[in-house]
């Protein structure tokens, strides 16, 4: 009976030896979450050609810095705005980076425009309820600017439109889905995360003169540990993965 059971012991070894598989490599991107359609498809698709998962850290982009700052850790980093890289290169913590697209703000109303909003002067009237970003995600630091241009042609209006924000969300995404289930009659979105909600909401173009146009970098951190696949993967969204950002409505930069 003991040898039996040494027997069968020993086949278990044997069968675990037999299963156990090399342990998956990964890279960790922190990268912002207007973001997060494009790059996760990018993800698949560089996981599929490298054998390489990229574990994403989706966030407004200030959140994803001062997690950056706070754990010096991670391999790539993708804010909504230039800023945020160039305040970590200042830091020491960007072994290199690119600019790869755009992020254009507009303005997303309730599908078919019940508010009748066609530009900034709109997002003044008494009946509007707006939502924007808070001031640590890109796409509040682009409405700040925005204002602040605004506000010197018409100040008046400039301080109608800020008493007649209700509500400012953690993320673009979140900003969106304000207005498209109805919390909002109005927000300011990058004009690429409208993409999926077209049933839902209707696009306001913001006039050229007071908007502010945002260029998206990737970087590669000096904190990887894995600077080989970092690479691999920095190079594969400037060259394969620049379709991809176009299929979901990004500007790239060639």
């Amino acid at each position: 009976m003991k040898k039996l059971l040494l027997i069968i012991l020993l086949l278990l070894v044997l069968i675990c030896g037999c299963t156990t598989t090399k342990e998956e490599k990964e890279i960790h991107a922190y990268v912002g979450a207007g973001m997060q359609k494009p790059m996760d498809e990018i993800g698949k698709l560089f996981e599929e050609k490298y054998g390489v998962k990229v574990k994403f850290d989706y966030a407004g982009s200030g959140y994803l810095y001062a997690k950056i700052l706070a754990t010096k850790e991670g391999d790539i980093f993708m804010p909504g705005a230039y800023f945020y890289v160039e305040k970590l290169k200042e830091k020491g913590y960007i072994l290199k980076y690119a600019n790869l697209t755009k992020h254009i703000p507009v303005i997303v109303v309730k599908k078919g425009n019940p508010k009748h909003i066609e530009g900034l002067k709109d997002l003044a009237k008494p009946n509007i309820k707006l939502a924007v970003g808070d001031e640590h995600i890109a796409i509040g630091r682009a409405f700040k600017k925005i204002m602040e241009k605004f506000g010197k042609d018409y100040p008046t209006l400039k301080e109608k439109i800020e008493k007649n924000i209700v509500v400012k969300g953690a993320t673009v995404n979140q900003v969106l889905l304000y207005v498209a289930e109805g919390d909002a009659d109005a927000g300011i979105v990058w004009k690429s995360s409208v993409t999926g909600y077209e049933n839902k909401v209707d696009v306001i173009q913001i006039e050229p003169k007071y908007n502010v146009i945002k260029t998206v970098p990737i970087a590669i951190l000096k904190t990887t540990k894995d600077k080989e696949d970092a690479e691999k993967f920095y190079n594969f969204v400037l060259t394969e993965g620049k379709k991809i950002f176009k299929k979901y409505g990004f500007e790239v930069i060639e």
